[in-house]
């Protein structure tokens, strides 16, 4: 059962695209919109987020809902997570501790590079033992099958889905995906994460902060791209070419591999200069440009610092050009790879008011939140942690989803971006406050006055395609007289049959 306050679903959808793989159900859009809505996340932080409840509800289905209920949206992003399980630190420096009262630079705790490996994946957590659980076939179709269930429940309320994929330290110990090298097709006890995530999922190959394992394992990775792709030609034919693809990476420290430690982006890319040729040799510039070439749009974990408070919306731009000074290294950009007809997706966007990254300190001014967009606050809500109470704050806060909104409707300076997601986790990034009413948490971070210009940005997005839908109508050639129409003896006239025993549809004119 969902407990939301004020929930009201939105009419039938307008799906500009559905993918039926297996019995998993995806939607992205045939064509980008003259400019990207601000969209929610929807969180599933493993399978037990699908199963459902007696009433044949699930928290996934439930975060749906509060996502409908706004009036305001026209997509969600769901990120789903699954776990990791390393085979531990494998050579401890003399005198290691362990992991509970760690530093950014501690060996093994919060960067995983060449310090483990990849024993298994995992769909959930023993809660008597806290160990993550194998995956096993049987979890695989369940994991497919319900997600599924929930992608087919958002886009019956209208709304068109994407899928972001993130690997969680299953041990709990706060280890960064982005540090994690593996072979996507590499088998961990029988599955590869192709196999687990992947193949089930065949949406976008749009996996958040992985930094090290798409620079260690580029051609993996465009490989795993061809198969996705594969899949989709071979289930249903006619959405080849209509699925976009896409590589998430981090904002900065893009391999995930070196100088982890370092938080500002200009002091890491000052220390990474000099090193840079000690550690070139480690990667293949080649298979990197491949496996970015291979996809359709780079994702960005998109948490913006600004210097000052006062920042004028191309300033939205400072986070990307430094990490072009960075790409720079591996002979590729995202300049480049937007003249080659890619896109750029921020697929984490906001601001998280806080002051350290142990998610308990608030900013106490608006130019400590400017500094640290992507620390923030979590855990139970309560007042006295939430930034945003904060006048001065929430002031910034406010500022930061004002020129975002108009930098994207006044369609970028020397970038243009395609795709915006809030992370919308019931951490005080989620200033619409959607996951706390439906994890049962009292409280959240909400904050109207962000909300009402998150909704008037969308309106006008939806006000622009509108504009832009009429006027290539006039400049339309007149229609040839219809003609019969010819359907095949073996195929049954209007929409394909859903695969999967899951139903299909797609908005006229996709």
């Amino acid at each position: 059962m969902c407990w939301l306050a004020g929930a009201a679903a939105r009419g039938p959808g307008r799906l500009l695209l559905l993918a039926l793989l297996g019995a998993a159900l995806l939607a992205r859009p045939a064509r980008p919109s003259p400019t990207p809505e601000i969209s929610p996340t929807v969180y599933v932080g493993g399978i037990q987020d699908l199963k459902l409840d007696s009433s044949g509800a699930s928290k996934c289905s439930c975060l749906v809902d509060g996502v409908a209920g706004y009036q305001a949206f026209t997509r969600a992003q769901f990120l789903v997570s699954q776990l990791w399980w390393d085979s531990g630190p494998r050579d401890p420096p003399p005198g290691w501790a362990g992991c509970d009262d760690y530093e950014l630079s501690t060996y093994y705790c919060f960067s995983r590079f060449n310090s483990t490996d990849v024993e298994y994946w995992a769909y959930q957590t023993d809660p008597a033992t806290r160990i993550a659980e194998p995956v096993t076939q049987p979890q695989i179709a369940e994991f497919s099958g319900l997600l599924g269930r929930c992608l087919e429940h958002a886009i019956g309320l209208g709304l068109d889905v994407a899928i972001n994929v993130h690997a969680d330290d299953g041990r709990a110990q706060n280890g960064w995906r982005n540090t994690l090298a593996f072979d996507p097709l590499q088998p961990a006890s029988g599955f590869s994460f192709f196999d687990i995530m992947l193949a089930p999922i065949a949406d976008a190959l749009n996996l958040g902060e992985m930094g090290a394992t798409v620079f260690l394992y580029p051609w993996q990775w465009a490989e795993a791209a061809d198969m996705v792709r594969e899949r989709i030609e071979q289930g249903r034919p006619e959405l080849a070419g209509r699925v976009k693809l896409g590589l998430g990476i981090n904002n900065s420290k893009l391999c995930g591999c070196v100088l982890i430690d370092i938080v500002n982006y200009d002091e890491y890319l000052a220390a990474f200069a000099p090193l840079w040729p000690s550690i070139e040799g480690w990667f293949d510039l080649a298979g990197i440009r491949a496996a970015f070439e291979a996809v359709d749009y780079v994702g960005i974990s998109a948490y913006v610092p600004q210097s000052r408070v006062d920042f004028q919306p191309c300033d939205m731009e400072s986070l990307m050009r430094k990490m072009d000074v960075e790409l720079a290294y591996y002979n590729l950009t995202l300049r480049e790879l937007l003249d080659m007809g890619k896109e750029i997706h921020w697929i984490e966007w906001g601001i998280g008011g806080g002051a350290t990254n142990n998610g308990d300190t608030p900013a106490a001014t608006a130019l400590e939140a400017a500094y640290y967009p992507y620390w923030g606050v979590w855990g139970a809500y309560n007042v006295s942690r939430d930034p945003w109470q904060t006048p001065a704050v929430r002031d910034y806060m406010r500022h930061y989803i004002q020129q975002t909104s108009s930098y994207l409707l006044q369609g970028g300076c020397e970038y243009r971006v395609e795709g915006v997601y809030l992370w919308t986790t019931g951490s005080s990034w989620d200033i619409i406050g959607l996951a706390n009413p439906v994890y049962g948490n009292a409280g959240s971070f909400r904050d109207e006055v962000a909300l009402e210009t998150i909704r008037a940005h969308n309106q006008a997005v939806r006000e622009l395609e509108a504009e832009a839908g009429e006027g290539a109508a006039e400049d339309a050639e007149p229609p040839l007289p219809e003609q019969p129409a010819v359907v095949a003896a073996d195929q049954p006239a209007g929409p394909p049959a859903p695969m999967g025993g899951a139903a299909a549809a797609t908005r006229a004119g996709a």
